[in-house]
């Protein structure tokens, strides 16, 4: 019997983990000028320079969820070897995947003797790999599926997100802003910071004029609430000069165990930007 751990492609790490762990993943699509719909696949379709450089160009790039009938065929192919899924989909906050996802499962439902468990991460990028990689290694030290739930509900709320974009018209055009902050605009010389909130949504925090100074931001956002011990992700944009400058600066002053750098999943890069930069860790139940 046992479970199968589903996820999606938006994760900021090697596929290689995937393969090791036993992790299937449901694919998002982006279309870009001069290319057919791409399947994300972690790079291996258009390569991450390449990809970047286009968004550089002022190429249009548009990303879409996953069809319904790739999450069948996901769910379906486990379910027939008599294992159930649990599947830890996007942040429904940002992306109606995980929404996709359930309705799948919804439709699946009594055709097979075993379960589809669905669980909202309420997270993203590095927060989701984060999420990911705990999850299996507490399956492979024997935790079963609905322990697996209960436990990835508790523990999301206390992944902490941070983000710095150069620029919000990503954010603004892909509709991951909320209204309220649609006013919001640009603005030259400055960068922008933003976190997810505990519902899953992108919040706007402050904006920092000069790249140097808000880099510096998003390091002593990250030391004052980081527990002793923590791992640290950052993701970046086509950006890794930046990403390595801060992963040392923070390996250095602060009490982190591990800091791990990689490249921001394509389709998340369309609504960030290029150059953006991302810190992820687990902060626990800190205040």
């Amino acid at each position: 019997m046992g479970y199968v751990i589903v996820t999606d492609s938006v994760l900021d790490l090697d596929e290689d983990f995937l393969l090791q762990n036993g992790i299937c993943t449901v694919p998002l699509n982006f279309t870009m000028e001069g290319w057919d719909t791409v399947e994300d696949d972690f790079g291996r379709t258009v390569s991450f320079s390449a990809f970047y450089q286009q968004m550089r160009e002022g190429k249009r790039i548009e990303t879409a969820h996953a069809p319904r009938a790739a999450f069948n065929s996901v769910f379906e192919g486990i379910l027939k070897s008599k294992r159930d899924v649990v599947y830890l989909g996007l942040s429904s906050g940002l992306s109606e995947q995980y929404r996709t996802g359930c309705t799948a499962a919804a439709e699946l439902k009594g055709r097979y003797p075993n379960r589809v468990y669905c669980v909202d991460t309420l997270a993203v990028s590095g927060g989701q790999t984060l999420l990911v990689r705990e999850a299996a290694r507490r399956k492979a030290e024997g935790m079963e599926a609905e322990e697996l739930v209960e436990w990835v509900q508790q523990f999301r709320g206390g992944i902490v997100h941070s983000l710095l974009v150069n620029d919000v018209k990503y954010l603004q055009q892909c509709g991951d802003l909320q209204q309220k902050n649609a006013l919001f605009g640009p603005r030259a010389g400055y960068c922008q910071l933003l976190h997810l909130a505990p519902d899953g949504t992108l919040v706007l925090g402050k904006r920092v004029r000069g790249r140097k100074k808000a880099l510096e931001q998003l390091e002593k956002q990250t030391a004052a609430q980081l527990p002793a011990g923590g791992e640290i992700y950052i993701s970046h944009a086509a950006c890794a000069e930046d990403a390595h400058g801060l992963a040392e600066s923070l390996t250095a002053h602060t009490v982190a165990q591990r800091v791990e750098c990689h490249v921001l999943n394509e389709v998340l890069g369309v609504h960030t930007g290029p150059d953006a930069v991302g810190v992820f860790f687990y902060r626990g139940d800190q205040a």
